[in-house]
């Protein structure tokens, strides 16, 4: 599979470098899944062919009949995360992605997807994933997102809210300029279940760092932990790509 306008991204995924080719064949095979769950017949060939279709077919169903057909998966996804909060208490297990390349700006990511999700511009926060379905912004000014998360088998909700001042075990890297924390909850009002802190830093030469931290409950079994950092590596090259393809044309 092949799609235009990719950037050279290695992936460090535990102990191996992962190259962008390597990202995007996972990003084929589970389009491939999602296009079988939602009924939409073969996929193409071409890996942008298939993330466009999936983007148009989300963005058709729209968000109260995405939550119709995955209302159960969510409440399970939603059981299992109370009582994995409750039995880590308080603990945490990280999950942790770096990406490194050159000729664009990792920097520049968070922007991007913060005017996206103000705007209420969905398809390029869709478009990260195939295991996306659902990302907006409520308006309490909590995200809401809904996505198959890492190696589970259901669809998940979570509520993100990036202006609550809360314990994270992951400390910022001051060699990180830009930094991107926020906490989340399985459901409104609960306590959080994880945190996320990502930071991005631009360097001398048009190279670039992301390190990538999602913060689960400690009791969170490892290999969902280790297929979530496929996830990241994929959302985060995509979104290092529309963001500096976005600013291309400003």
């Amino acid at each position: 599979m092949s799609v235009d306008g990719v950037l050279d991204i290695t992936a460090v995924i535990g102990d191996r470098s992962v190259s962008r080719a390597e990202v995007l064949e996972w990003e084929g095979r589970r389009a491939a899944v999602v296009f079988k769950k939602l009924g939409m017949g073969v996929p193409p060939d071409d890996v942008a062919a298939r993330r466009e279709a999936l983007v148009a077919k989300k963005l058709e169903l729209g968000h109260a009949e995405i939550e119709r057909r995955l209302a159960r998966q969510i409440a399970q996804a939603t059981r299992s995360s109370r009582v994995m909060s409750a039995l880590s208490r308080g603990g945490r297990r990280l999950c942790v992605v770096e990406l490194r390349g050159a000729g664009a700006s990792a920097e520049a990511v968070p922007a991007f997807y913060k005017a996206a999700m103000d705007s209420g511009d969905e398809a390029p926060l869709l478009a990260a994933s195939p295991d996306h379905w659902m990302l907006r912004k409520r308006d309490d000014g909590i995200q809401q997102v809904i996505e198959t998360t890492g190696g589970s088998p259901l669809a998940s909700c979570i509520y993100l809210d990036e202006n609550e001042v809360g314990t994270i075990s992951t400390p910022a890297d001051p060699s990180f300029p830009v930094q991107w924390v926020a906490f989340g909850r399985a459901r409104l009002g609960g306590p959080p279940a994880g945190a996320l802190r990502h930071q991005f830093r631009d360097e001398p030469g048009g190279a670039f760092t992301a390190r990538l931290t999602i913060e689960f409950p400690r009791v969170t079994p490892a290999r969902f932990v280790n297929a979530h950092r496929w996830h990241l590596a994929c959302e985060f090259s995509n979104w290092i790509e529309a963001a500096n393809a976005a600013a291309s044309i400003q």
